[in-house]
């Protein structure tokens, strides 16, 4: 993936005003739209990010070809639920966040009709990640996030906070790469717009209809473990608290066609029954430390990450040229 060269690397844009506004290059035009941003597309540039002058903050980039829609969600309200048009090059910096639990950001891929909503997503046609935001016991904000491909993969995405020992999770590939990829998509492709669609993860596949039944790739884990191909690529079993980690494990093995506690990943996606949709996110689109199941953070496979950290940077598309250095 190229770097991603942000303001902690390049002089910082001028901020605007309080309500940090959404980037425009010089001589873009000065049609604004409602929600602040432009209605004329930049041209392409190699953007920064304006100091985050009111922590804790998140700034997002679109670094794909296409114009995205972003919208980030909470436990409380973030950016008054607005959902904003970033074109090509065009980054929006969410700052001034509350604490918040069970955060969302999502970028739509397809322009939605509502352009508001303080609770929950407003198309199917998105991609999103997750993050929230705290404090430690000695009250030091922490950024916690992670990309999610449990209940679909419909975007690449890169994100890092920026604190000591922050790491970064990525599934970096360019847009032509993924959509080429997309392709060969193991279970079903739903909400097609262009060349993009979301390819739908093994759950939600098995879960429709009576396909826990009819379909071998939902019956192969009955047939071998007893339990509902939904169930356990869902990670659904109601009667295993969390703390039942022996359990948890031998879930994780189940998806990944190895056995319980085995953190060797050149054993995974080997032996049947596995979960073909995780083989498919992180073999085939090369997306290692990533959500591709529910359980897939057991044996530290999935990318979350906690740390203190003021800022937290976002990049759909990392894997394109020309926008990001």
């Amino acid at each position: 993936m190229p770097a991603i060269v942000l303001d902690a690397d390049l002089p910082p844009a001028d901020a605007g005003s309080d309500t940090a506004a959404a980037w425009t290059p010089p001589d873009a035009g000065n049609d604004a739209a409602a929600d602040g941003t432009s209605d004329t597309p930049p041209a392409t540039a190699a953007p920064t990010f304006p100091a985050c002058d009111r922590p804790p903050c998140i700034n997002v980039l679109n670094n794909c070809p296409i114009p995205l829609w972003t919208h980030a969600i909470g436990t409380v309200p973030l950016d008054d639920g607005l959902v904003r048009r970033l074109w090509p090059g065009e980054r929006f910096q969410y700052a001034g966040l509350p604490l918040f639990g069970g955060g969302r950001l999502y970028a739509y891929y397809k322009e939605p009709a509502v352009k508001q909503d303080r609770v929950r997503l407003v198309a199917d046609y998105n991609q999103f990640v997750e993050m929230t935001v705290d404090t430690d016991a000695a009250g030091t904000l922490h950024q916690n996030y992670n990309i999610s491909y449990v209940d679909y993969a419909a975007l690449p995405v890169w994100m890092q906070a920026r604190g000591g020992g922050c790491r970064e999770t990525t599934c970096g590939l360019s847009l032509a790469d993924w959509t080429d990829r997309l392709a060969r998509c193991p279970t079903e492709l739903r909400d097609r717009e262009g060349a993009l669609a979301t390819c739908l993860g093994s759950y939600g596949y098995c879960i429709s209809g009576d396909r826990d039944q009819s379909l071998p790739y939902c019956r192969k884990m009955r047939d071998a473990h007893g339990f509902p191909g939904s169930a356990i690529y869902g990670g659904v079993f109601p009667d295993h608290p969390a703390t039942d980690v022996a359990f948890w494990d031998r879930v994780a093995a189940w998806n990944r066609g190895t056995t319980a506690g085995d953190a060797d990943d050149a054993h995974y996606y080997r032996t049947e029954p596995f979960n073909h949709y995780a083989r498919w996110i992180h073999r085939e689109l090369g997306c290692r430390q990533v959500y591709a199941f529910s359980t897939d953070d057991h044996q530290d496979q999935a990318g979350f990450v906690r740390c203190p950290a003021l800022v937290l940077d976002v990049v759909w598309c990392p894997g394109d040229e020309g926008r990001v250095p």
